[in-house]
């Protein structure tokens, strides 16, 4: 597995065990990550530090 593919699960791991499976969506069309009333490139998700889940002290 990549690096960035592994930083990538760990983001969305993170968003889904902090916030819930039912407020956070992976919207393929739109390349968007939908959370709550807001939403994200879903490319962040490769992104350390996006979530505390891949900061660095994490």
């Amino acid at each position: 597995m990549t690096e960035e593919t592994i930083t990538a699960l760990k983001n969305y791991d993170w968003l889904v065990r902090n916030k819930g499976l039912g407020e956070v969506e992976l919207h393929w069309e739109s390349d968007s990550l939908v959370s709550g009333d807001g939403g994200y490139e879903i490319s962040l998700l490769t992104e350390a530090g996006f979530t505390p889940g891949t900061r660095q002290d994490s």
